[in-house]
């Protein structure tokens, strides 16, 4: 055989395997129906009590503001920001919003520790709290976080009382309002005074609830929702949840973004409280300073003596040329009045004095000008009267009084004018000393007031940048821009309809055939004429006897149109080719009926193949040579231990005739011998002899000697008188015979311990891929049911 008909053969071979594989499974079609069935309704009643999951999303961009918040000292020369703000950092911003912070600040908001659920049987629904009657308030509990709590049911019986129910809990009957301890729980239960019933459904008044611990609440939130970016290089960040309630989801999304704008205010108003803070500080300390300042200038001022640095030179100009001018007046008096003392001091007589010259002091002048008008009056009196008038003596005695008053006055006013000039000379040198001090004086000055304006200004600046923080702590630029609220696909994301039923159809499928698969994978049973073939190659299966119904008759009988008769005619056609086409004997075809084991149906197999030799006019014997496990008796009701082989081989007197049994069957041309009583020793019974002899007299009465022998891998007693058969029908039972048992079989054959075998299967099943359909719909049998054209694996 060439290489491409050797291809040709091997990709044939691999299409015929491929093609029983697939009969093999689809002779059992209506598991799969069944399986596609059932499948499909469990997921219909899936899709029908299950709760549909839907997603919802929303979008926010971060915004970047690096510089709000911060105090900005640009107003100050090469100033710069206190607070700079780094750029926006998603992967920091997502560890924010997914914050158990930020996570708990939303369920307490949203009063997510309750949890309401419809009271139904089979598909139980999520409400939303806002949508809810009432309020439920959790004062204390003292169960775990760890324990499931239990679901409780509420139940309204009035406008002001309702009743709580749970199995382990009991039933507890209260008003609205009362603080209730129900088991491990303290709760308060109030009317939700923003609940207004849909106009589509009535008002709920019967549902379930259970609380829900913080930890757990943040738990399921940090579980349930996503936040990831758009893109690499974008500030907008999604963020979704899937859930139940539409209104519930959404309502959790929007609060999230809420607090997380919210947090990034306050994050502001923090930066803008402490700026208002560190302002104040400052504040406390310029004004201080700026005090200090103040009191230095002060004190320098006072110790100076200054007011203002250019009016004190002024003034001290002015006072000095006012001391030197009033130095020169008092010099001048001084002058006059010295020459007044002299002309005073000079007076002999009574003489007029001088008046006018100058002199300033009042009491001189009226003295003097008193004492000049006496002296006038007393020189109008020397003209009429003498000196000793007494009139002139009243008048000498009075001159003489304010002659001394005068000398006194002059005295004191020379005395004054000293005094005064002494001061006036002193001045005059402090003010031209005070002149020679002010450019120091200036410096020092100058050096003070520059520290003054310093703080001056800075005190300004951080008044006006106090306001700015309060300002900007009043009215903060939020931190995200919502690219979208919380919005919801109307498509539910789970359980997808299309999906789950395709599913349901594969698994529908797939079930069964793993079921047979894993039955086909663990059974070790012969059960098709292709296993024997790829098994044994070099031994024919020479029949196939079909699984009859428990009903039907296990012997054939005179013109038996059965689908088991015309099996036996098809083995009774092959046992031909088993005897030698150029023999020329008269003698019968001896043919030996075995097996490996017992049950695989060789005594079945003896008794009909002899009777369908018999109903073809051939002389049959039909011989039971399994002395050890005899079973042909029960086809013709006689008792196992009747006179057979055994006897036969056991006493030489026992002749042959005396044993046959006739007309057993429904045909005269067949006779019966019997395994007889079980020996002790079948083996030697067997090589005694005799069994040739019984050999060579039946060959010589009969057409066919047909012998039920023993199995081969149990006794060796078949192996003892093998030697003896012309053709051996080794019998395999299908469903029965183990895979491995095929091994022994080509053992056999290998070895030659049996003569001219053919392989019988056995208990075929009569439709199906591997089962075979007797009578070919030409009528040879009534009970033959011609197979549907759309049953085509059964053809």
């Amino acid at each position: 055989m060439t290489e491409q008909q050797q291809w040709e053969k091997e990709e044939l071979d691999n299409g015929e395997d491929l093609k029983n594989l697939l009969y093999k499974y689809f002779q059992y079609w209506p598991w799969f129906v069944l399986g596609v069935v059932l499948s499909v309704a469990a997921a219909f009643l899936y899709l029908r009590y299950s709760t549909e999951v839907y997603s919802t999303q929303a979008k926010i961009k971060v915004l970047d503001e690096s510089n709000d918040g911060g105090l900005d000292l640009s107003g100050l020369s090469g100033a710069t920001s206190m607070f700079n703000l780094s750029k926006v950092n998603l992967e920091n911003e997502i560890q924010i919003v997914k914050s158990r912070r930020m996570f708990g600040k939303v369920v307490e908001v949203l009063d997510l520790n309750t949890v309401y659920y419809s009271n139904a049987t089979f598909k139980s629904s999520l409400y939303f709290n806002p949508d809810m009657p009432i309020k439920i308030s959790w004062m204390e509990s003292d169960v775990s976080s760890s324990e499931p709590p239990p679901l409780i049911e509420f139940t309204s019986v009035n406008q002001n009382t309702f009743k709580l129910r749970e199995e382990v809990l009991g039933e507890l009957k209260a008003k609205y309002g009362d603080t209730l301890a129900y088991g491990a729980y303290k709760l308060v239960v109030e009317k939700n005074p923003l609940y207004v019933p849909s106009k589509k459904e009535s008002e709920v008044t019967d549902f379930l609830f259970k609380y829900v611990s913080t930890d757990n609440a943040i738990r399921s939130l940090s579980e349930s929702i996503l936040v990831e970016p758009v893109g690499d290089k974008s500030h907008v960040l999604t963020t979704s949840i899937n859930g139940s309630n539409i209104n519930r989801n959404e309502a959790i999304l929007n609060e999230l973004i809420k607090q997380f704008n919210q947090d990034g205010i306050e994050d502001k108003r923090l930066i803008s409280k402490r700026t208002q803070e560190f302002v104040e500080d400052r504040l406390v300390f310029l004004v201080q300073d700026l005090d200090t300042v103040e009191k230095e200038m002060v004190t320098y001022k006072n110790d100076k003596d200054l007011i203002d640095v250019e009016a004190n030179a002024k003034q001290l100009f002015g006072k000095e040329a006012e001391a030197e001018k009033k130095r020169f007046e008092m010099q001048t008096q001084l002058a006059v009045t010295q020459d007044f003392q002299s002309v005073l001091k000079d007076q002999d007589d009574l003489e007029l004095l001088p008046a006018n010259i100058g002199i300033k002091d009042a009491s001189v002048n009226q003295l003097t000008g008193e004492y000049n008008q006496l002296i006038l009056e007393r020189d109008r009196l020397l003209v009429s009267a003498t000196a000793e008038n007494p009139a002139v003596l009243g008048l000498n005695q009075e001159l003489s009084r304010l002659q001394n008053n005068i000398n006194a006055s002059v005295k004191a006013y020379l005395q004054s004018l000293q005094i005064t000039l002494s001061s006036l000379e002193q001045q005059e040198s402090f003010s031209s000393g005070k002149l020679g001090g002010l450019p120091q004086i200036e410096k020092e000055v100058r050096s003070i007031t520059r520290q003054r304006e310093i703080k001056e200004r800075l005190y300004l600046f951080l008044l006006q940048k106090r306001e700015e923080a309060a300002l900007s702590y009043a009215i903060t630029a939020p931190t995200i821009k919502v690219v979208d609220f919380a919005y919801t696909s109307p498509f539910p994301v789970s359980p997808k309809k299309k999906i789950v039923l395709l599913a349901a159809l594969i698994l529908g499928l797939l079930i069964p055939f793993g079921i047979l698969y894993v039955i086909f994978l663990l059974d070790t049973k012969v059960n098709s004429k292709s296993q024997i073939q790829k098994k044994i190659t070099n031994i024919s299966v020479v029949g196939e006897i079909p699984q009859l119904p428990k009903s039907s008759k296990s012997v054939i009988e005179t013109n038996d149109r059965s689908v088991l008769a015309e099996a036996f005619r098809i083995l009774r056609t092959n046992l031909n080719y088993f005897k030698s086409p150029s023999s020329t004997s008269d003698k019968a075809q001896v043919v030996f009926v075995t097996s490996t084991t017992k049950g695989e149906g060789k005594t079945f197999v003896a008794v009909n193949l002899a009777n369908t030799l018999a109903s073809a006019k051939k002389k049959t014997l039909l011989v039971g040579c399994d002395l050890r496990n005899p079973q042909i008796h029960n086809y013709i009701n006689k008792d196992k231990n009747e006179k057979g082989m055994s006897s036969f081989l056991n006493n030489a007197s026992v002749e042959f005739e005396g044993l046959l049994i006739k007309s057993k069957f429904s045909f005269e041309n067949l006779d019966v011998m019997l395994s007889g009583p079980i020996p002790p020793n079948p083996a030697e019974l067997l090589l005694n002899g005799r069994f040739e002899e019984f050999i060579e007299e039946a060959k010589s009465k009969y057409d066919y000697v047909i012998i039920d022998t023993a199995p081969t891998v149990l006794v060796t007693d078949t192996l003892l008188i093998s030697q003896y058969a012309d053709a051996t029908m080794y019998m395999i039972r299908a469903g029965y015979t183990d895979v491995k048992l095929l091994n022994h079989i080509e053992e056999l054959q290998k070895q030659k311990k049996l003569k001219n075998m053919g392989i019988v299967l056995n208990g075929v099943k009569e439709d199906g891929a591997y089962g075979y359909n007797y009578g070919y719909g030409y009528g040879y049998s009534e009970d033959i049911k011609k197979t549907p054209r759309w049953k085509f694996w059964a053809k």
